[in-house]
């Protein structure tokens, strides 16, 4: 339950602290007095988006911080551990928000900060704030389904059932991109196979290019090279004359002096390994030169064969490498496109496939929502008989989208269409709220599914901010009684109008404004005893208060069990 809520600087609010009670704990005070300030603040607190325009004028930074006493839960617990937080099971929780202008604000539980995400998604556990217009979206078919899958339970299916979804989706992405390519096909299915027939047909090697390019140097430059090699084998074969000549006299004459001073063998060996060595690379230049010859056609065909691979590399290139990559690239590619009959079949029957997995998992969910949907019925025709609507008659309707060719249309919530419908009156067709509801007749149905989905949610606390718009009389009477009632097993707040609700209280809060002729300020005071009889008597006559109206109120007061 909410123990205490302090609130400072935000709006008319300068400071109030305000303890609640467990049960039903009612607030009420004249038109404008800041009931819905108190709403803001609470919703603040609850991890609403935050306006700095709420601070106090001349205040620094608003803040509201609530005390909530908490029973622990798998849910709490699995929740603070997945968020690194600290909790003594079953100790109070101390929760905090604090906004200040142009900066960031700070959120807090128990002293540990959270982010404002954190802090919304923990107090929905404890919870349920129905403010004052909400009753408006009972006008909505996604609003009902929603209702309807809290109430069933089905938050883990429709998560599983979203990734079946997004799952066909993304197959019938791929094959509409088959088939809008289809036009496309054969233009580059052309281009494709031109591509690996150039790169096939001029079939380059790895250093070719550098090969052909050193051949061509050698044909050019034939005449300056033979000239060259002539020279050189003169030089070094020709008779005595010739370095290999020269050094076999040096040879024999080094041999005579190693026969006298054997000092010098070593020097003999060296020279006869560079007579080797100059005689081997004579005899090789003189094959070389035996073995060169000029051709023009030669040179042509090295020209051309050159001008294939510069072409090759510069359109699929650079570099063999790049080639090669293209080449195995443009292959698949083409493979692809040959067996496109072939891909398109496979992604046809994986779509039909995966729509028959999904409609199988809709028609699972369709049945779950069904038989919950009997339950609600059930459960919200007594809330509403209890309510001051006896003879109504509330249906959930499920219509199902079709496609022109018969197939069921399913979205990412299943196939149904669900619709919430209302026979107010003993003997009325049912039809959808949005057409036949007024607004006291939305407020208890409202009234009606939240509390029942609260029994399905263990939510503990429940805020009703004027759920009595449009009731009055007998009705409020009975609301009120449906209230105390709810507030048995929950903590129930309620901002009312009604002195028939406000005399059920097990804690009456009254809110008040009040000038002192600088600064308006919102003040909220527990009232009890004679003050609340006074109280209850304005709600019953208006802002003059007479001695019938406080009769009347210690009556209705005394027949609800509440000592005026």
């Amino acid at each position: 339950m909410i123990q205490e809520i302090t609130i400072s600087n935000y709006a008319l609010i300068e400071k109030v602290q305000v303890e609640f009670a467990p049960g039903l704990n009612v607030l009420t005070g004249e038109t404008g007095a800041g009931k819905s300030i108190l709403i803001g603040a609470l919703g603040l607190l609850l991890g609403s988006r935050a306006d700095t325009e709420v601070i106090r004028a001349g205040a620094e930074e608003a803040q509201v911080t609530g005390l909530f006493g908490v029973e622990s839960s798998p849910e709490i617990l699995d929740w603070m551990a997945g968020a690194g937080l600290s909790w003594l099971a079953d100790e109070p929780l101390l929760l905090r928000r604090t906004i200040r202008p142009q900066k960031r604000g700070v959120c807090s539980v128990g002293g540990q900060p959270v982010t404002r995400v954190q802090l919304e998604e923990l107090t929905g556990f404890l919870v349920d704030l129905h403010g004052q217009h909400e009753h408006q979206s009972l006008f909505s078919s996604d609003q009902h389904r929603r209702l309807l899958d809290r109430f069933a339970g089905l938050e883990d299916d429709l998560k599983a059932f979203s990734v079946e979804f997004a799952r066909l989706t993304e197959a019938k992405r791929q094959l509409d991109e088959l088939v809008a390519g289809e036009s496309d096909r054969d233009q580059e299915l052309f281009r494709l196979t031109q591509v690996v027939s150039e790169i096939q047909e001029a079939d380059p090697g790895d250093g070719e290019e550098d090969e052909l390019k050193a051949e061509r140097t050698r044909l050019e430059q034939f005449g300056k090279l033979s000239d060259a090699l002539t020279t050189l084998e003169e030089a070094l074969l020709e008779g005595r004359n010739g370095a290999v000549g020269q050094l076999k006299q040096a040879r024999q004459a080094l041999s005579a002096v190693v026969a006298v001073d054997s000092q010098w063998s070593a020097e003999e060996t060296r020279l006869e390994n560079a007579l080797i060595e100059v005689e081997d690379i004579g005899e090789t230049l003189h094959r070389y030169r035996l073995g060169l010859s000029f051709s023009p056609e030669r040179l042509e065909e090295v020209n051309g064969r050159l001008a294939v691979l510069h072409a090759v590399d510069k359109k699929y290139g650079p570099g063999w490498d790049a080639i090669q990559r293209t080449l195995a690239a443009a292959r698949e590619k083409k493979a692809l496109l040959e067996n496109y009959s072939s891909e398109r079949e496979k992604a046809e029957a994986q779509v039909n496939s995966l729509e028959q997995q999904l409609i199988q998992s809709a028609v699972r969910l369709s049945e779950r929502r069904q038989e919950a949907a009997r339950r609600l019925e059930s459960g919200v025709r007594t809330a509403l008989a209890e309510l001051g609507m006896p003879g109504a008659v509330f249906k959930i309707g499920f219509q199902r989208k079709m496609a022109e060719s018969g197939k069921p249309v399913c979205s990412v919530y299943g196939l149904d269409q669900i619709d919430f419908l209302l026979g107010a009156n003993l003997g009325e067709i049912p039809k959808p709220l949005r057409e036949t509801a007024s607004g006291g007749e939305l407020s208890r149905v409202m009234l009606a599914l939240k509390s029942i989905l609260s029994e399905v949610d263990n939510i503990p606390i429940l805020i009703f901010d004027e759920i009595d718009t449009g009731i009055g009389g007998e009705i409020g009477l009975a609301l009120g009684k449906y209230l105390k009632r709810l507030s048995r097993t929950k903590q129930v707040l309620c901002i009312t109008h009604l002195a028939s609700i406000a005399s059920f209280a097990d804690r009456h809060l009254r809110v008040e404004k009040r000038t002192d002729g600088v600064r308006t300020t919102t003040d909220v005071s527990m009232v009890d005893g004679e003050e609340r009889v006074r109280e209850v008597a304005r709600m019953l006559s208006g802002a003059t208060v007479t001695e019938t109206s406080l009769q009347h109120a210690q009556e209705l007061m005394r027949r609800h069990g509440v000592q005026g």
